[in-house]
């Protein structure tokens, strides 16, 4: 019985670590800013950055779901970014949920 339960307890440790990893990105500057169609991706951003900690296979293209407020003002944080020439660092997400980019959560500008 309680070799059946650390059986168990193993295996639900190894299934909730499948989670997605999350981190910053290097410090680089916006240099292209993308609406998608209806359908597709809300928002990809290409930036050039020196380092990507996600798995995804695209490592300069980031996707910004605009579902909430603090979407919203993501987005207005990186259309600010992008129109005055500064540089950003991205908090990222490793789902690759479209065309294998990361989803940014997050931002800072300097």
């Amino acid at each position: 019985m309680i070799y059946l339960f650390k059986l168990t307890m193993i295996v639900l440790l190894l299934l909730s670590s499948n989670v997605y990893a999350v981190g910053w990105s290097s410090y680089g500057k916006i240099t292209e800013f993308n609406q998608q169609p209806p359908g597709q991706a809300d928002i990809i951003l290409t930036v050039d950055v020196a380092s990507n900690p996600t798995t995804c296979g695209v490592k300069n293209k980031f996707l910004i779901d605009v579902e909430t407020k603090k979407d919203e003002r993501l987005y207005s944080l990186l259309l600010a970014a992008f129109m005055s020439g500064k540089e950003v660092k991205l908090f990222i997400e490793d789902g690759c949920p479209v065309w294998n980019m990361p989803k940014i959560t997050g931002a800072y500008v300097r």
